[in-house]
C-alpha cells in the first residue's frame, strides 16, 4: 500500500507520532472545511457586505494577535506532559465545543462573539500542534508526513462538505454539530498518547525578545531566506483568503448556484487533494522544494485568473475547483516543509506563529476586501483577478529565495533570523 511504503521510511518514533497525528489532522480538516460555510451563515443574519466582511475577518484578526503569543509560550514551556501538548489539549477541546454553540446565536453580535471565541481557542492549540511536526519528524521525511496529514485532513474536509450538501438547506445547524462532534472524537483523544522528546537546554530558553516587524524588515534587506519566504507566503495568503472566504457566496451571487451545490463542488476539489497528496509528498521529498512551490504558485495564479474571466456555470466551477486543488496541494505540501527546513529548533514555535500571524492577518484582509468588493459591485467575481495578481507577485518574490537550502533539523546560521532578527 502507498501509505505503508511511505511510513516504512520513518523511524519508530516518527512513525508512532505520524500515526497518532493522522486522526488529529482528520479532525482539523473537518474544522477548516467550515470556512466555506461561514459566509452563507453570515448571510442568514445580514445582507450588508461590510458586516459580512467584518464577521469573516474577526477570526483571522484574533489569530493574528494570539498565534505568536502561544507559539512563543510553547517554545518556553516545559512540563512533564511536554511543552506543546498542554496548549494543544486546552485549545482543541475548547474550540471544538464552540461549534455546538454557533447555531444557537440569536443575533449578529452574539455570532460575532462566538467567531472570536472560536478563533482564540484555536490559536491556543494551533501553533503548538504545528510545531510538533518539525519537533518530531526529520527534515528528509516532512514532505511525506505533511502529505499524509493533508490526506486525512482532506478526508475530514470532504466529509463536512458532503454534509453541507445533505443538510444545509434542511438545517444548517447539523453541519456545525457534525464538525464539533468529529473534532471532539478525533482530535482530542490522540493527544493523550503523543510523547514529546525531552527538551535540550538550548531548545527551551528564555528569549530576550520577540522578532518584531522592524527586525523582519531589516532581515529582508539582508535577503534572509525566512523573511523572503514569509513575504511570498503573505501574498498567497491574501489571494487565497479572498477566494476561500467567498467561494460559496461567489457561486450563489454571481452564478446562481445553491450553497449545497457549491459545497459539493468544493468537496470534489477536496477529493482531488486526497488523490494527489501522497504523490505530491514524494515529489517534495525528492526534488527541489522551492522550484515545486514556485510552479504551484504560478499555476494557482493562472487558475484564479481563468476563474474570474471564464467561469459562468456550475460545470465550469467544478473544473476551476479541480484545477485549483491540483495547484493547491503541491503548494501546501512544498510550502510547509520548505519553511520548516529554515527554522532553528529553539524558535520553531515563535516563527511558525509569525507565519500563522501572516496567514490570519492576510486572510482577514482578504475577507474585508471581499466585503468591499461586494458592496461596490454587488458580486464577487473581481476578487479572482486580484487573487491572481497576489500569486504572481508571490512567485516573483519566491524567485529571490536562495536555491541551496539547508536540509537538516538545525539550519545554518546564515539561513535563519538570529536572536536580534537579522542573520549574522
Amino acid at each position: 500500500m502507498p501509505v505503508r511504503r511511505d511510513l516504512s521510511r520513518f523511524d519508530d518514533a516518527e512513525r508512532r507520532f505520524t500515526l497518532l497525528f493522522l486522526p488529529v489532522a482528520f479532525g482539523f480538516g473537518a474544522r477548516m472545511a467550515m470556512v466555506v460555510f461561514d459566509g452563507p451563515l453570515a448571510r442568514l443574519f445580514t445582507d450588508n457586505g461590510y458586516l459580512i466582511g467584518v464577521l469573516l475577518a474577526t477570526g483571522p484578526l484574533i489569530a493574528t494577535f494570539a498565534n505568536p503569543v502561544f507559539g512563543r509560550l510553547s517554545d518556553r514551556t516545559w512540563t512533564r506532559f511536554g511543552r506543546r501538548l498542554p496548549y494543544a489539549f486546552v485549545g482543541v477541546s475548547l474550540s471544538s465545543l464552540v461549534f455546538f454553540a454557533i447555531p444557537s446565536a440569536p443575533v449578529f453580535g452574539v455570532l460575532l462573539a462566538l467567531f472570536a471565541l472560536r478563533a482564540f481557542f484555536m490559536s491556543i492549540g494551533g501553533v503548538p500542534l504545528m510545531s510538533l511536526v518539525p519537533d518530531l519528524v526529520g527534515a528528509a521525511r516532512r514532505g511525506r508526513a505533511m502529505a499524509l496529514f493533508m490526506l486525512t485532513g482532506g478526508l475530514g474536509a470532504v466529509l463536512i462538505q458532503f454534509a453541507g450538501k445533505l443538510f444545509w438547506e434542511r438545517d444548517f445547524a447539523l453541519v456545525f454539530y457534525a464538525t464539533g462532534l468529529i473534532s471532539v472524537l478525533f482530535t482530542v483523544p490522540p493527544l493523550f498518547f503523543i510523547r514529546e522528546p525531552r527538551a535540550r537546554p538550548s531548545d527551551v530558553i528564555v528569549l530576550r525578545g520577540v522578532i518584531s516587524p522592524a527586525d523582519i524588515l531589516r532581515a529582508v534587506g539582508s535577503r534572509s531566506p525566512i523573511a523572503l519566504f514569509l513575504i511570498s507566503a503573505a501574498l498567497r495568503y491574501l489571494g487565497a483568503g479572498m477566494v476561500v472566504s467567498y467561494i460559496t457566496l461567489f457561486a450563489a451571487t454571481d452564478l446562481g448556484i445553491s450553497v449545497g451545490d457549491a459545497a459539493l463542488a468544493v468537496a470534489v476539489g477536496g477529493l482531488m487533494r486526497l488523490v494527489l497528496a501522497l504523490p505530491a509528498g514524494r515529489l517534495v521529498d525528492r526534488y527541489d522544494r522551492k522550484r515545486l512551490l514556485l510552479l504551484a504558485t504560478i499555476a494557482g495564479g493562472l487558475v484564479h485568473l481563468a476563474t474570474g474571466v471564464f467561469v459562468l456555470h456550475l460545470w465550469q466551477l467544478y473544473v476551476a475547483v479541480a484545477a485549483g486543488a491540483t495547484a493547491g496541494v503541491l503548494e501546501m505540501t512544498a510550502g510547509g516543509p520548505l519553511f520548516m527546513d529554515l527554522l532553528p529548533a529553539d524558535r520553531r514555535g515563535e516563527l511558525i506563529g509569525i507565519n500563522m500571524v501572516l496567514a490570519s492577518l492576510l486572510q482577514s484582509a482578504g475577507a474585508l476586501l471581499g466585503g468591499v468588493v461586494f458592496a461596490w459591485t454587488a458580486g464577487y467575481r473581481i476578487i479572482y483577478p486580484i487573487a491572481a495578481l497576489c500569486f504572481a507577485v508571490s512567485a516573483l518574490v519566491l524567485t529571490r529565495l536562495p536555491v541551496a537550502l539547508p536540509a537538516t533539523d538545525r539550519p545554518a546560521p546564515s539561513a535563519v533570523l538570529s536572536e536580534k532578527g537579522v542573520a549574522p
